[in-house]
């Protein structure tokens, strides 16, 4: 191994090195308990991209069409060529039928649409995070802040981007968790709210650090939708570089 093994564990854990590499990589690994839980982390991130990328019709779609129906509006019945005393309540009926399942259509097309839109834009975000975390300067920093809580925060410079996962925080209400990136002068800005599951993981985050004075992650609890500034002390404070 001509190259620091500290540095492989992401190309590692994507199944990216060569097998004589794998093999050595392997053999450092039974030394060394941070490259261990940075490996434990991209297995982890790898398996919540998995599942988010997931097509399976949301469980309320049933009722999203009923509600887009019935706010469509129906299209009028063709106009009339027979006189009012012949017209057949059949042909009156059969173009309300015709016109409720035209409205049905559209409303279906729009859901289908919506969940290309989403599929496309998870599968974007994958790739996005996969380059990172792949990056030959990626640097990946594991920590337990908190006893039973592990972070994993994977930073490229070249890339100019960063990963932030982590298990085993509990589900809030009224609450959410929020990703702050931290400079060296101290201030701080949002890189959004965190999405939680019923298991404790959290969807991985990709972000964009402003400058080169961010120097790392840090998450507080806030009020529901998160905040414009912390209002509470830092559960989490992880440097990018370890």
């Amino acid at each position: 191994m001509n190259q620091d093994p500290h540095i492989l564990s992401g190309a590692y854990a994507l199944g990216a090195l060569p097998p004589g590499e794998s093999v050595r990589f392997e053999d450092h690994l039974a030394d060394c308990d941070s490259c261990v839980q940075e490996i434990r982390g991209f297995n982890e991130t790898a398996a919540l991209l998995g599942s988010a990328a997931a097509t399976t019709p949301p469980s309320d779609l049933r009722g999203r069409v009923l509600e887009e129906v019935a706010r469509t509006r129906q299209l009028a019945p063709a106009p009339e060529r027979l006189p009012a005393a012949r017209e057949s309540l059949w042909t009156r009926g059969l173009g309300l039928v015709l016109a409720a399942c035209l409205a049905v259509v559209v409303a279906l097309g729009v859901v289908v649409l919506d969940q290309v839109r989403q599929v496309r834009e998870l599968r974007e975000n994958e790739r996005q995070i996969a380059a990172v975390l792949s990056a030959p300067d990626a640097d990946h920093v594991s920590a337990e802040p908190v006893e039973g809580v592990s972070v994993t925060v994977v930073h490229s410079e070249r890339a100019g981007r960063l990963v932030f996962s982590a298990h085993g925080l509990e589900q809030l209400e009224g609450e959410d968790y929020q990703l702050w990136l931290t400079r060296d002068d101290g201030s701080v800005y949002s890189a959004g709210v965190l999405a939680v599951d019923e298991s404790g993981l959290v969807l991985p985050v990709l972000a964009d650090p402003e400058d080169e004075a961010t120097e790392g992650v840090a998450v507080t609890v806030e009020p529901e939708g998160g905040s414009e500034q912390p209002t509470s002390d830092p559960l989490v404070a992880v440097p990018f570089e370890s």
